[in-house]
């Protein structure tokens, strides 16, 4: 599994997980969804910078 595609199916728990601990217990549920929201915005980088390029047609004669 590729580094953005596990930080972010991690971070999306952890956010997730968050905004549901934090009816309950809201400092923990903060900061669980702070730290899941984070792991979300570097997933989106490594996601971004290791993009698949599209192959150079070839021209056949």
């Amino acid at each position: 599994m590729k580094t953005g595609t596990l930080l972010f199916i991690t971070g999306l728990l952890l956010f997730m997980m968050g905004i549901y601990l934090s009816t309950y217990i809201a400092t923990l549920g903060v900061l669980l969804s702070v730290g899941g929201g984070m792991m979300l915005g570097v997933s989106s980088y490594f996601m971004g910078t290791h993009k698949v390029r599209p192959r150079r047609r070839v021209n056949k004669s």
